[in-house]
């Protein structure tokens, strides 16, 4: 007679060879004589599970695994039947259990991949995908799946590789294609997306989604007349997609905005719970100020897509307004901006789900809150969940392109203490690198007040200077600071090249002069591109940013606590903390007529941008103009008309209230150019600075002219600014320290001729000291070096 191994061999050759009735039998005559024959129960288990008996083969499979535990084959055809009847936890167990018994198990592999692949992206969904591809190497399915789940998990690069080896494979694989353009396009690469969507394009030619991605490629190659026809090809397509009615929207906007409004409301007839459409018709309109349009486009938006993070991003900063109608109001949307933060934060933050953080990542510098800074309040928690939102969406943009940088890069005496950087080590080097990241290496306010003193004074020996111009005019400023640069970079367009650039360029220390008036210069400080990144008071608010270690400002500037209003460390400068020179003389000449302002009659320059001016400060120009008989008030409009009647209605309601009309007494005219507005400055009395958020060049300039200046020294430092300027030059007996004196020294200057003389001449003989501060240089020098 045979033995139990001989004949389990041959009924396993019957089983083969598709005999079943024998294969059965055989199985059967096999356990009768060894009831536990561990292969016996499994193969019969099996052959019963092909003849439609699942509860007769899992009963016998299972007794052959409690004889036999350790075989991997057991589990796997085990898990085979268990996942028939829908149990996918217990199959996905079984298979696991096999793949610990046999690595590599291929049946195992098999049925355990598509139920991973329904689950979330994790390193076991991974690994085994690309086990079973190694195992089926020409199965563009795998590869499919393999680069979606690569794609999800944040690994572009790998997620690419995927999608190029499917497209060898299967060059027609029109979805590859079309996934592999979004990768590259998302990762700076779009010319090769461009190629890749016009491929998937050829392979779906009516394809609306294909299109869309193809004009939106062209689009941000400049390409604009060739991605307008792609994006009308995916209107002909699918003539409600609102994507195709955005794309064509941001491509027609050019020297005709009302070609945009027109297409973008086309689009939203066709599809009108469309976000894209609502955001970008939302920021169309709030550009014009038509703020209450847009707030409604905005939140038409928010309520047909509560999770798309542009809508609410754009509602969001519309809360903060030039100028409010009075103190209720700045009130009101400060809450309402909080709480669309708030919400943001849960969508996109740090703690957000990665995907939605990767769809947002352009978000990232598209609406800054610059007016925040304007509301007179303490804005640190504000920003710092506004600069969390940010820096994490700007790391899931880039955070792969660019390698971890920490202050191990600095020679030891050199290093300053920055607890949020991360290690990549660099030699140590006698001079140290300094980059300058600004959009304002031209005759601006940032420029005379910071970044000139910086480019001109700091040791050539000691720093090397990096300056990078990410966007702006050019003029003699700019040929200045180039001259000043060991490298000098402009025109380099996208963020990922302008980062992986200055991080190419390896600096020791980033300068940022300000943060927060610009996009791109903020997108920047938001990447830790150097071991030590300081930020300068050109936008004077803290930035909330976390990688931003330092503020950079100045000792006279400063309140007593002022290190509570920062996320950065504060540096305290010497003095005013930058170092200027002289303001050149005007050229034009400019009498009182040109702005309607009668001879004789005292004349208040109020020169600051409107949304300088808060509600709660407007009772001091009717006080002071009730003291001053027939004095004038010269303001300047606001490029927006409707900004500038909300703040005439405000200061006709604050004369009214003392029985003066504020028509005859205000006086609102053009902004002037730069020669102009210095001229100005001679032919006027006294020069009123802005409570709360002071000015600086406006008050060193009034000085230089000869006009006194009033101020109050306010609790932040963007409301001491002014005040500062008058401690440096000797004088802070004349800062006012409240209202009723801030009016009170505005009416003796204004009734006093010989007042303003006395004024005009203490201001001028101490303005020298002002001038060329080189202990402000040696305190930003003993920063940089530690």
């Amino acid at each position: 007679m045979a033995t139990v191994q001989e004949a389990l061999g041959l009924a396993v050759e019957y089983h083969l060879q598709g005999a079943l009735t024998e294969a059965r039998e055989l199985y059967g005559r096999i356990l009768a004589v060894e009831p536990d024959q561990p292969h016996a129960l499994h193969l019969l288990g099996v052959l019963d599970g092909q003849q439609g008996r699942p509860v007769e083969a899992m009963a016998r499979i299972r007794r052959a695994i409690a004889s036999a535990p350790d075989i991997a084959d057991f589990h796997a055809n085990f898990g085979k039947l268990v996942l028939a009847m829908g149990r996918t936890d217990e199959a996905a167990a079984l298979h696991r259990r096999a793949l610990t018994l046999r690595p590599g198990h291929p049946d195992a592999l098999a049925a355990l991949a598509p139920l991973l692949a329904e689950g979330p992206p994790t390193d076991e969904a991974v690994s085994v995908f690309r086990q079973l591809l190694r195992l089926r190497p020409e199965d563009g399915g795998l590869c499919f799946s393999l680069a979606r789940m690569l794609r999800a998990r944040g690994e572009e690069r790998e997620a690419a590789a995927a999608y190029r080896r499917l497209i060898a494979l299967d060059p027609g694989h029109g979805a590859a294609c079309n996934n592999l353009g979004n990768l590259l396009r998302a990762g700076g690469a779009v010319a090769q997306a461009a190629v890749s969507f016009r491929c998937a394009a050829r392979l779906s030619p009516g394809s609306a989604m294909v299109l869309v991605n193809l004009g939106a490629a062209l689009a941000d190659l400049g390409r604009t007349e060739a991605a307008m026809v792609a994006f009308r090809r995916a209107v002909t397509c699918q003539p409600d997609n609102g994507d195709a009615y955005f794309g064509l929207g941001g491509a027609s906007s050019g020297p005709c905005p009302s070609d945009r409004l027109r297409v973008l409301n086309q689009g939203l007839r066709a599809a009108p719970d469309h976000p894209g459409l609502l955001y970008a018709l939302g920021v169309l309109h709030a550009g014009r100020g038509d703020d209450a349009v847009a707030a409604g486009l905005l939140t038409r938006g928010v309520e047909a897509a509560p999770w798309d993070a542009a809508c609410r991003l754009a509602l969001c900063v519309a809360q903060l307004r030039h100028v409010y109608a009075d103190g209720a109001e700045l009130a009101s949307r400060r809450t309402v901006y909080a709480h669309h933060l708030a919400a943001l934060d849960g969508l996109i933050g740090p703690g957000a789900p990665a995907e939605a953080r990767r769809s947002a990542a352009d978000l990232a510098g598209a609406h800054l809150p610059f007016l925040l800074a304007y509301q007179g309040l303490d804005n640190r928690a504000l920003q710092e969940t506004y600069g969390g939102i940010m820096a994490g969406l700007m790391e899931t943009r880039l955070g792969s392109l660019i390698p971890s940088i920490s202050q191990t890069a600095l020679p030891e005496k050199t290093r300053l203490e920055t607890p949020g950087a991360s290690a990549r080590p660099r030699a140590a080097r006698t001079r140290l690198r300094v980059g300058i990241v600004s959009s304002y290496f031209h005759d601006h306010s940032v420029w005379r007040a910071i970044l000139a003193g910086w480019l001109t004074q700091l040791d050539p020996e000691r720093f090397t200077l990096l300056g990078y111009h990410v966007t702006g005019e050019e003029d003699a400023c700019t040929a200045l600071a180039a001259s000043r640069c060991a490298v000098f970079r402009r025109g380099l367009g996208t963020v990922e090249r302008w980062a992986e650039t200055i991080v190419a360029d390896r600096p020791d220390a980033l300068l940022f002069p300000e943060v927060g008036m610009e996009p791109m210069t903020y997108r920047l400080a938001a990447l830790r591109l150097a071991p030590v990144q300081a930020v300068a008071w050109g936008h004077p608010d803290t930035t909330g940013l976390p990688t931003l270690d330092h503020y950079l400002s100045g000792d006279l500037l400063e309140p007593p606590d002022g290190e509570a209003f920062y996320s950065e460390r504060l540096h305290r400068l010497p003095n005013l903390g930058c170092y200027v020179e002289p303001t050149r003389q005007p050229v034009a000449s400019v009498t009182r007529g040109r702005f309607g302002l009668p001879d004789g009659a005292p004349a208040f320059l109020c020169s600051q941008s409107l949304f300088k001016y808060l509600p709660q400060h407007d009772p001091v120009f009717p006080a002071i103009a009730a003291a001053v008989p027939g004095s004038r008030f010269l303001f300047f409009r606001h490029s927006q008309s409707t900004v500038t009647r909300v703040f005439e209605d405000r200061l006709e309601r604050a004369f009214a209230l003392q029985g003066i009309d504020s028509r005859e007494r205000c006086v609102f005219a053009d902004p002037l150019d730069h020669d102009a507005y210095l001229a100005t400055l001679r032919v006027m009395d006294v020069y009123l600075d802005s409570i709360g958020f002071s000015g600086f060049n406006t008050a060193l300039q009034a000085v230089e002219a000869g006009l006194p200046v009033v101020t109050l020294r306010g609790g932040f430092m963007r409301g001491r600014l002014a005040a500062a300027l008058l401690d440096r030059l000797g004088m802070a007996d004349v800062v006012a320290q409240g209202p009723d004196d801030f009016i009170a020294d505005a009416v003796r200057l204004g009734l006093d001729p010989a007042a303003r003389t006395i004024r005009r001449s203490r201001q001028t003989a101490a303005l020298p000291v002002v001038y060329r501060d080189r202990a402000t240089i040696t305190g930003l020098e003993r920063f940089l070096a530690g």
